[in-house]
C-alpha cells in the first residue's frame, strides 16, 4: 500500500503525461485512482477478479495502453534426473520466499514419482527448519504475511485443503514466535501439503503465503498437460539434467516466464508478465521501453513527386 501515500503527494495530481503503476487492491480505493484521464499508460497489479473489473471500466475512460499483472498459479517440474539437492533448495525458493507473497511462486509443485518420498522427506525436514520471525533479524528467512484478514485467508485454505484429502506434512498454523514484541504479528508456519489432486482448491487457486502443494507425475507429455490445466500462465519451472527436454518443457509451459534448473531468478533486464488470467503486457527490460513508448512513422521522400495524376 505504498503507493497510495505516494498518489496524493501534489506531485501526482497532475499528472498529464506518462505511466501510472498501480499494485492495489481496486476495493481499496474504489477504483478512484485508477482514472487519471490524460494518463497515457496505466500498469496495474491486481487479482485476476480486479483485472476483469479495470477492464471493464477502460473504454469509458477513452483508449488506454494498460498493463495487466494478475497473479498466478505457476507449475514447478521436477523430472527424475534432476539435481536433487538443487530441486529441493529450488522448490523452497519457490514457495517460501518472502512468506509465499510473490505472484510467479511454483506452488503446484509436481515430482516424478520414482523421488517424490526422497524430495518429501528432504522438503519437510528443512521446511520444519526454516527461522521465521522478525524480518530485520539477519537469521530470519520468513516474516509476517501483510493482514489479518490475509492471514485468515491462508489458513483458510490450509484448512480446506485437509478437508479435501490434502496431507499437511508440516507447517500450516498460525504462528507465535517467542519475541513478545512479535506477539501481533500475523505469522504462518509455513506448510507442505502431500496427497494433493489437480482438482483441489489448494492447487487450482492462488494462496500467495507459505503453502506448497505437492503432487506426483509419471511422464512428461501427463505433467505438462496437467501443469497447462490452469487458467493462469504467470511462471513455470523445470529441474532436470537433460537440456533438450528442458527447453522442449519450457517452449510448451503456457507461461510467460519458465525457469530452468532455478527458480525466482529474474534480472532486471529480463521481461516479465504473464499468459491468459495471469495479464498481458511485460515489465523490466528494453521491451517494457518499447511497450510504453509511441511509435511513429516519418516518410521522407528525396526527389521528385510521382502522380498518377
Amino acid at each position: 500500500m505504498a503507493q497510495q501515500p505516494l498518489l496524493s503527494l501534489p506531485e501526482f495530481q497532475s499528472v498529464s503525461t506518462g505511466t501510472l503503476v498501480v499494485k492495489e487492491p481496486l476495493n481499496f480505493w474504489g477504483g478512484a485512482r485508477v482514472k487519471p484521464k490524460d494518463t497515457k499508460n496505466s500498469e496495474p497489479v491486481y487479482e485476476p477478479a480486479t483485472g476483469r473489473v479495470l477492464c471493464d471500466m477502460i473504454p469509458s475512460k477513452g483508449v488506454k495502453q494498460v498493463t495487466l499483472e494478475l497473479g498466478g498459479k505457476s507449475p514447478l517440474i521436477i523430472f527424475k534426473d534432476c539435481e536433487l539437492e538443487n530441486a529441493i533448495k529450488g522448490a523452497l525458493m519457490a514457495n517460501f520466499l518472502t512468506q509465499g507473497e510473490v505472484c510467479c511462486n511454483g506452488t503446484r509443485v509436481f515430482v516424478q514419482r520414482e523421488i517424490m518420498p526422497q524430495f518429501l522427506e528432504e522438503v519437510v525436514k528443512r521446511t520444519k527448519a526454516i527461522p521465521v520471525g522478525d524480518p530485520m533479524c539477519e537469521e530470519t528467512r520468513m516474516g509476517a504475511l501483510i493482514s489479518k484478514p490475509h492471514m485468515e485467508k491462508v489458513l483458510g485454505f490450509i484448512k480446506q485443503a485437509r478437508e479435501q484429502g490434502a496431507k499437511v506434512l508440516c507447517g500450516g498454523e498460525q504462528f507465535l514466535p517467542n519475541d513478545p514484541k512479535l506477539k501481533d504479528g500475523y505469522f504462518v508456519s509455513p506448510c507442505v501439503l502431500d496427497n494433493c489432486r489437480d482438482d483441489m482448491t489448494c492447487v487450482k487457486e492462488e494462496i500467495f503465503g507459505p503453502v506448497m502443494s505437492v503432487l506426483p507425475f509419471d511422464t512428461e507429455e501427463e505433467v505438462l498437460q496437467r501443469a497447462n490445466n490452469t487458467t493462469f500462465g504467470l511462471a513455470s519451472g523445470v529441474f532436470t539434467r537433460d537440456i533438450a527436454r528442458a527447453h522442449r518443457v519450457a517452449a510448451n509451459l503456457q507461461a510467460g516466464t519458465c525457469y530452468i534448473n532455478n527458480y525466482n531468478v529474474g534480472p532486471v533486464e529480463v521481461p516479465f508478465g504473464g499468459y491468459k488470467m495471469s495479464g498481458f503486457g511485460r515489465e523490466n527490460g528494453q521491451v517494457t521501453i518499447e511497450y510504453y513508448s509511441q511509435l511513429k512513422t516519418v516518410v521522407v521522400e528525396m526527389g521528385d513527386v510521382e502522380s498518377i495524376f
